[in-house]
């Protein structure tokens, strides 16, 4: 039973950290950094020098894994007759939503920041012609980023709708 608990909070506690983080990055901090323009990218660093980008995908990661821990323990080892109940379909939307999520963090978003903070740092000594350039690709990089980061976002709030509802369906 300790485990269980300990397990579910990790679950809910990282998921709620995961989820709403994204959702203010998306909908909030994403937009005021595009309407600063190249100033937006002292708030990248910022956030860089804070640890987000490291933080971040380890909390994912940590309430994917607790997640699937909690799917194997209510399915009893991932029984079929469970996956193929409305709870465990529920859940198992839920679950893809996280996964397909956190791979788009991880294999697009954190890339693209990582890249553009570099590219505004190096522009700071380029010559005046490569630094409008360098700036001009990081601003494209930082707009991918933020797409992606609507992307990831709407399937958190969808994970967290399926899981929210999912013994109750």
């Amino acid at each position: 039973m300790t485990l269980l608990l300990i397990m579910r909070f990790l679950h809910v506690v990282t998921g709620v950290f995961w989820a709403g983080a994204m959702m203010f990055v998306a909908i909030f901090l994403f937009p005021a950094i595009r309407d600063a323009g190249p100033e937006g990218a002292k708030v990248g660093a910022a956030l860089a020098k804070r640890g987000f980008m490291t933080i971040m995908p380890i909390v994912a990661l940590v309430t994917i894994l607790s997640g699937l821990w909690l799917y194997w323990h209510l399915s009893v080892g991932f029984q079929p007759e469970f996956m193929r109940s409305a709870p465990g379909m529920a859940f198992g939307i839920g679950a893809t939503c996280a996964i397909i999520a956190f791979l788009i963090g991880v294999l697009v978003v954190r890339p693209a920041m990582i890249r553009a903070m570099a590219l505004a740092q190096s522009a700071a000594q380029a010559s005046p012609a490569e630094r409008d350039a360098q700036l001009a690709t990081a601003q494209a990089l930082r707009m991918r980023s933020a797409k992606a980061g609507q992307w990831v976002a709407l399937l958190l709030g969808l994970a967290a709708a399926a899981m929210g509802v999912a013994r109750y369906v």
